[in-house]
C-alpha cells in the first residue's frame, strides 16, 4: 500500500476544504447584513440579490460539510490502514 499517495490526496482534499471555507468567509464578508423586506421597486432587486446570496451560502455550506466529512473519513481510513499494516508487519517479524 502506498501511503505517500494517500497522504498526498488527503492533503489535496484538506487544501480544497480550506479553500471552500475561505470562499465562504469571503462571500459572507461581501454580503449585505441588513434584511430588506420592503415591497417597493428599489428594494425588489436588493431582496432578490439577498435571496441569491443566501442560496449560494447554503450551497457552499453543504459542500464544506461534505468535504469535512470526507476529509475525516478518509483520514481515519488512512490511519486505520497504517495501523493494520504496522500490526501485521510486527506480527510477521
Amino acid at each position: 500500500m502506498n501511503f505517500v499517495l494517500h497522504l498526498s490526496l488527503w492533503v489535496a482534499l484538506l487544501l480544497i476544504t480550506v479553500g471552500v471555507a475561505l470562499y465562504r468567509k469571503w462571500l459572507e464578508d461581501h454580503c449585505d447584513h441588513y434584511i430588506h423586506l420592503h415591497s417597493d421597486s428599489h428594494d425588489a432587486s436588493v431582496v432578490a440579490a439577498q435571496s441569491a446570496m443566501c442560496k449560494r451560502l447554503d450551497l457552499v455550506d453543504k459542500l464544506r460539510t461534505a468535504l469535512m466529512v470526507a476529509l475525516i473519513v478518509y483520514g481515519l481510513t488512512i490511519g486505520g490502514l497504517a495501523a493494520y499494516n504496522a500490526w501485521n508487519s510486527g506480527a510477521a517479524s
